[in-house]
């Protein structure tokens, strides 16, 4: 009889064993819950502390959570994960100067989009303002154009009324003065055109230095800003083999990116070298929106250790 128990504990023992030798997972579930669940192979996860400083629920943790896990199964088709409000393994939301940089950063972005809307809308009022100009410019030519026609006309007037043998007469004089009077006119109506177009002119010339001082303010608050906040190697989330502790996020796409990478180095995975997969050291390249397994992090798991 006791042999017999001894046989049975040795063949539960290399069972677990194997088990976790083909689902590295497991080694971060409980003792309690492998003897529970002796045939689930799922890594049980729960909801730890939220640091109410991420203005996110448990229960809006829980569910990215869901969605981390189910880029896992979308992408294998195999259930890796379930959340288990008991479980050994927790999600963390720990607040520090990770979050409070990545806040400044979207404050900053914000500053920038807002600058960059600003700028467009002067940059498109001073092409409107270009384009007036060049119609009014048109116009004042051809009042130059106009005058000068009348201009000629009145000294060949002039110059055929003194030429003439007849006797002058007091028409045609009187016809050559309103012609002068009317010219004086014209000449004075055209140097205000021109003295208005001159006028619309320096304040394009004003216009065209703001836009160009604000487009050297914005070119200046990008490179600070690419400065400041450099994309860096993967450090916003830790698994420690008891704990996913989450450091900082962007936005839910990114929290949800951040919560698979780590899903994934609690299967066994490592890093990748290919810039769009998930298992990549710096999220970046990846698509937040819709992201599915690359085939370099499938390899990862094909090939975990």
């Amino acid at each position: 009889m006791r042999f017999l128990l001894l046989c049975a504990l040795v063949i539960v023992l290399i069972f677990f064993a194997s088990q976790r030798m083909f689902n590295p997972q497991l080694n971060h579930n409980a003792v309690t819950d492998r003897l529970q669940h002796p045939l689930d192979t799922r890594l049980r996860y729960r909801i730890g502390n939220v640091d109410p400083r991420f203005n996110i629920s448990p229960e809006q943790l829980q569910n990215l959570a869901q969605q981390a896990t189910d880029i896992w199964f979308l992408g294998t088709q195999k259930q890796f994960f379930v959340y288990d409000p008991n479980a050994r393994l927790s999600i963390n939301l720990i607040y520090d100067q990770r979050q409070a940089d990545t806040e400044a950063r979207n404050t900053q972005i914000t500053h920038i989009e807002q600058h960059r809307t600003y700028t467009d809308n002067e940059r498109h009022k001073l092409n409107q303002l270009e384009s007036d100009l060049n119609v009014y410019k048109q116009q004042i030519d051809q009042l130059k154009i106009n005058y000068q026609d009348k201009l000629n006309h009145y000294n060949q007037q002039v110059e055929k009324f003194n030429q003439s043998q007849q006797p002058r007469s007091q028409a045609n004089l009187g016809h050559l003065n309103f012609q002068k009077q009317q010219l004086q006119y014209d000449q004075q109506q055209l140097e205000q055109q021109i003295e208005g177009f001159n006028q619309k002119v320096a304040v394009l010339n004003t216009q065209v230095d703001n836009v160009n001082q604000m487009n050297q303010q914005f070119n200046q608050s990008v490179d600070e800003f690419n400065h400041r906040f450099q994309p860096r190697l993967f450090d916003k989330g830790l698994f420690n083999g008891l704990e996913i502790n989450i450091y900082e996020f962007q936005s839910d796409d990114d929290l949800r990116l951040t919560l698979a990478h780590e899903f994934g180095h609690a299967l066994g995975l490592n890093h990748s070298a290919e810039p769009h997969s998930l298992m990549y050291p710096v999220l970046e390249q990846q698509d937040f929106k819709n992201f599915s397994l690359t085939t370099a992090d499938l390899a990862l798991l094909e090939n975990r250790p």
